[in-house]
Parts: structure tokens; sequence; C-alpha cells
């Protein structure tokens, strides 16, 4: 599994543009996620990679931060 930040240009979670979900795959933009408390189609368009410094307490993670928008009807 990997976690990862998922950020919307909508409320995904309690009015909130942000949530964190454990995903099964990495998803690549054009992929399509089922997210927030309704189960709504949201479609990737961005997947950030971030690799921390020797010095950030995070250092043996690399964050992986995912970009949606809710996907057309």
């Amino acid at each position: 599994m990997f976690r990862a930040q998922i950020n919307a240009n909508a409320p995904l979670q309690k009015g909130s543009g942000k949530m964190t979900v454990e995903l099964p795959f990495v998803p690549h933009a054009g992929d399509f996620l089922l997210l927030g408390e309704n189960q709504v189609q949201w479609k990737v368009f961005k997947v950030t990679y971030i690799v921390h410094d020797d010095f950030h307490p995070k250092r043996d993670f690399v964050d992986l931060v995912i970009e949606v928008s809710q996907a057309e009807k």
C-alpha cells in the first residue's frame, strides 16, 4: 500500500480539498480514483514525488502527492 496526500480543486472530505489515503497502486495522470465520503470519481492530473534530504525527519520516506479534479460526468 502507498500512503498519499490527495489535493483537489473541490472539497473531498468534511469541506477540505485535502485528504490522506492508502492506495494499492501509484496512479498516473489520466487515471480515475473514487475518493471522499460519497466515493465520487476524480481524475488524476498530476503526481509528485517528494524526496527528503538527510536532515529531514522523514528522510527514509518518499512522499506521494496526487492532484485531482472532479471527473466530468
